[in-house]
Parts: C-alpha cells; structure tokens; sequence
C-alpha cells in the first residue's frame, strides 16, 4: 500500500475496500494489521491519558521512547491514594508530533515582506530589532491586569493567563474564567522561546 503512490494505475484502485480485504485476509503476513482493524471495529481503542510540550525541540529514537515508556510506567504518584494496579512500558504508546512553521529551526516571518497602505508598491521586511520582546509584552500584559484591577474593570481577555498570580485576588472576575477558551487561551499566553515546538500524545493501550 506504501508503494502505490508511485504506480497511478495501482494508486487508483487503492479504494475503502482495502479495510474489508484485511479484515478478512487469513494472510499470516497480515496478522498484524488484521488485529489493528478489529480492534477499531470491537472499539478496543486507545486511551488518552496525557498529552505535554517540550520546553524545547528535541531528537526523539526509538531508544528515548523505550526510556520514557520505563519512566512513565514507574512514575508511581507519592501523594494521594495509592493503587495495586500494576502498569509496565508495554502498557503506553507515545505519538510524538514534531511541529514547526516550515522552515525547521528558522524563523519564516524572517522571509516574509510587508506592504504598507501609504506606499502599496514598495515591500519592505521587519528586522529583529523591530519586533517586540516576548518578555515585554508579557510584562505589559500584567499592567494591564492590574490597572484593570486599579480600576475596578472587566478582567481583560486571557487574563487569567497572562498573570495568573492576579487575577484570583479580584473575586468578580472568577466567573469570567468559566466563558474563556482554555485552548485559546493557552495558546495566547504561551510565550514560545523556538520556531519548533514538539507535542506528546501519552496513550494508553486496551486489551484486544
């Protein structure tokens, strides 16, 4: 199947009708895909039960997935109540996605010119130094918490996020929070440090 995007013809007869041909295959060399399908069909699927992002890009092998598979599985909580369940490497999955905006580790708005309405026929690019620091605009996010606090203001859009050391001092905004977008928001406040960012997908396998 991986090779027929290089023959049209065979691409071409690639149809949904290549599920059921597996399902029912009684190829040995199928086992593996067979019990992958039927387990989508019984829904014996896998479980989320965590997803993080590196705090910076990082080079993942097979060996450093075994290894996180081991740290996870050991990762016994030391607070709270305890469980007799027993959970080994085999037990988790991890999908590891590598993102960024391209052009690897460079920055593409570095690449990209600019117009402006004064003068639409000359492009122009915006240098380093023209761009605004990351920490100060979170700095001047955090004025505008609390000069909005100073006067006793709406909460400002994400600003549970932006400081969130804030925000709980003022009561009347805690009901704010629940009409915010937690995704949204999230993804506003993060003050990324590189171009490349890399999520994990923690998944826990079912029996099957």
């Amino acid at each position: 199947m991986s090779t027929a995007i290089d023959d049209m013809e065979a691409y071409s007869k690639l149809t949904d009708q290549v599920f059921q041909q597996i399902l029912y295959s009684s190829s040995s060399e199928l086992a593996g895909a067979r019990k992958i399908l039927r387990n989508i069909v019984c829904r014996r699927l896998y479980k989320c039960v965590g997803e993080t992002h590196a705090d910076k890009p990082i080079t993942v092998t097979e060996e450093k997935l075994q290894q996180w598979r081991v740290e996870v599985s050991g990762a016994t909580p030391k607070t709270g109540p305890q469980s007799d369940v027993l959970l080994t490497p085999d037990d988790f999955i991890f999908s590891v996605v590598c993102m960024d905006y391209g052009m690897k580790e460079k920055n593409p708005v570095d690449n990209v010119w600019f117009y402006s309405k004064s003068d639409p026929n000359k492009a122009f690019q915006i240098r380093k130094n023209q761009k605004t620091d990351q920490e100060t605009l979170a700095v001047a996010r955090k004025h505008v918490v609390q000069w909005c606090m100073n006067n006793n203001f709406s909460k400002p859009q994400d600003g549970d996020v932006t400081a969130p050391e804030l925000t709980p001092l003022k009561d009347s905004w805690s009901q704010d929070s629940q009409r915010d977008s937690q995704r949204d928001s999230q993804r506003d406040g993060q003050q990324r440090q590189s171009c490349r960012e890399t999520k994990f997908d923690i998944w826990m396998k079912c029996d099957g």
